[in-house]
């Protein structure tokens, strides 16, 4: 099923950007805040299954542009901002 990023109100919000954000959100706390990007993407990936591909980029863009995660290149991970 291909999702639509831009919602309306057939979009079902369990796939959805804002859905895959704060499942995002959750695998970070589940892991002190610091996650790779691997990780993050297979731990969504058994939450909502093909949409994944579709809605994982978008997700994490939003926390960049939001200001809430970080790339550490040293440690090749991404953390999240308290």
């Amino acid at each position: 099923m291909i999702t639509m990023l831009k919602p309306d109100k057939f979009t079902e919000l369990n796939r959805s950007v804002i859905y895959a954000v704060a499942l995002l959100i959750k695998v970070f706390k589940e892991n002190s805040y610091k996650c790779s990007y691997g990780k993050l993407y297979n731990a969504l990936e058994k939450q909502i299954g093909d949409d994944t591909l579709y809605l994982f980029l978008p997700a994490v863009d939003f926390l960049f542009l939001l200001g809430k995660v970080d790339y550490d290149i040293e440690s090749d991970v991404l953390e999240l901002k308290i």
